[in-house]
């Protein structure tokens, strides 16, 4: 738990969400004292999907609400003796408490979150469960269907990222007219299809990645290493990610719960809290380096790695690692609102790569970033992992560069000093991709999208290629999303070195 008074870096980027959702709540010591309660249905949180809901659901809401009271029902010891040892662990703005379900656990919440498919209009309810590679979740009357036997972590993780969202809006008062409450909405991770929702086929006992890099340890990391220690998978993982830890990724970070882990290379923690996850059956080893200059040493070489899972949202890392040309890449992105994943394969050269989909931030953009941190425009050029230097500081604004020096004698990054530059400028200017506020919730939606898509390539390769999917609004629902296909680029080097890229993949097969 968090027992200090809330920091600008701890919670501005979960209120600087809020604030783009014109919520009328903006202030931390209120929001952060409106009590919460997550609840469960004796039937549901009896199957592995259930309690995979309830477990994610308490790393999420722990990032973003105060005081937390889990009521759970009679006859579930075991899954007590996890939520307790769970709750005594996590990093928390306020205090987890577990108690034996009652009615009067429900006086004073602003929220209740239940896992299971009843409704209730007496109170500020939501419920949510999964079945397979469905993910449902309701705030309305109408209920959702309540069948939840087959087990699958990527549904559980979905659903629960609806249904913070929604105890999100109460708890910050996100008006109604703007973000409706959800009702009865489902989404199934298998077809990636708003108007298809199919159970999907059961996962396999054992799933062998092949040479694998994770690339990035922050939000959508955590929530990837979080899944991938829930799926039964095997083999060996590299994490590669350039930063440490600081203060402000425990409002983000779902796995992040130990001040240990602050000043501490991302990488490497999150590779060694994965060995230890999953049981030894993930190899895990982390390094901590820009992905640009590991490739260019020939440190990491396109033959080593078959499939990358990109969780760094970050448009130069993803046309960096495209250089590796892996069979599989499939990379995660987010905003404040949307989660989105995108996915190149080699044996489909007519859809974009990371290089055909992404461009690099041009100058307009880099104004616009310069003016919301006030940082020169020089600085971000060459991106903002990096360590600051004088010239950063003599560039900035007058008002931020007493921050700036602090941050270069503590040895923080540009990128580590962004929410508190932001906080410093008064948040409020529309802001590109990597500079935006962030949640937990939608970064485990992106990681729950980005593991989807991985295994349905490993473990069914004949369905249907989806090359792009967006969830445009989890504030509203699965119903915004949609599926764009791009063509890949003449210009690209996945078009014109085609023959050098399949020799080289042929190559790393033999």
């Amino acid at each position: 738990m968090n027992t200090e008074q809330q920091t600008p870096l701890e919670a501005s980027r979960p209120l600087g969400v809020a604030q783009d959702l014109a919520a009328t709540v903006l202030d931390a010591k209120i929001v952060y004292a409106r009590k919460v309660v997550l609840t469960g249905e004796l039937q549901t949180l009896s199957t592995p999907n259930g309690r995979s809901c309830l477990l994610t659901a308490i790393r999420l809401l722990s990032r973003v609400v105060g005081p937390l009271c889990v009521a759970l029902p009679d006859g579930l010891p075991d899954l007590e003796s996890e939520v307790r040892a769970l709750g005594d662990a996590i990093w928390s703005q306020g205090d987890v408490q577990v108690c034996a379900y009652s009615e009067d656990c429900f006086v004073d919440a602003v929220a209740v979150l239940n896992v299971g498919n009843q409704a209730r209009e007496d109170l500020p309810w939501t419920s949510i469960n999964s079945n397979g590679w469905i993910a449902r979740c309701t705030s309305t009357s109408t209920q959702i269907p309540g069948d939840c036997d087959q087990a699958n972590p990527l549904g559980a993780m979905m659903a629960a990222s609806a249904g913070v969202a929604e105890v999100f809006k109460r708890v910050y008062s996100v008006p109604a007219e703007l973000y409706p409450l959800m009702d009865c909405e489902q989404l199934s991770l298998f077809t990636l299809d708003p108007d298809r929702v199919d159970v999907g086929p059961p996962l396999p006992e054992a799933v062998r990645l092949p040479s694998t890099l994770m690339l990035g340890a922050g939000a959508i990391g955590n929530a990837l290493a979080l899944l991938m220690s829930q799926l039964p998978l095997e083999g060996k993982v590299h994490v590669v990610d350039k930063q440490t830890y600081g203060p402000e990724n425990f409002g983000t970070c779902c796995v992040l719960d130990e001040d240990s882990w602050l000043d501490v290379s991302k990488a490497e923690n999150l590779a060694d809290w994965l060995n230890e996850q999953s049981g030894g059956k993930l190899e895990a080893t982390g390094e901590q380096a820009y992905i640009a200059d590991l490739i260019d040493a020939g440190t990491l070489k396109p033959k080593q790695i078959d499939l990358v899972i990109n969780g760094l949202d970050d448009n130069q890392a993803r046309h960096d690692v495209q250089r590796l040309w892996p069979s599989l890449l499939v990379d995660g992105a987010i905003n404040s609102f949307g989660a989105a994943v995108v996915t190149h394969r080699l044996d489909l050269p007519s859809w974009a790569c990371m290089q055909c989909t992404f461009e690099l931030p041009n100058k307009d953009a880099l104004e616009k970033q310069a003016k919301a941190t006030g940082l020169g425009a020089d600085s971000l050029k060459g991106g903002t992992n990096r360590q600051i230097s004088d010239a950063d500081i003599d560039a900035a604004a007058p008002e931020i560069r007493d921050a700036l020096r602090a941050g270069r004698l503590a040895g923080a990054t540009l990128c580590s000093m962004l929410p508190g530059l932001l906080a410093l400028k008064r948040m409020g200017v529309e802001l590109d991709e990597g500079f935006r506020p962030s949640v937990p919730f939608v970064a485990s939606a992106a990681a729950a999208l980005v593991m989807a898509q991985v295994l349905r390539r490993l473990c069914w390769p004949e369905t249907r290629f989806v090359h792009e999917f967006q969830i445009a609004d989890l504030f509203k629902g699965f119903h915004t999303s949609l599926s764009l296909y791009r063509r890949a680029a003449m210009s690209c080097p996945c078009t014109q070195h085609r023959s050098l890229i399949m020799e080289l993949a042929s190559r790393r097969r033999a």
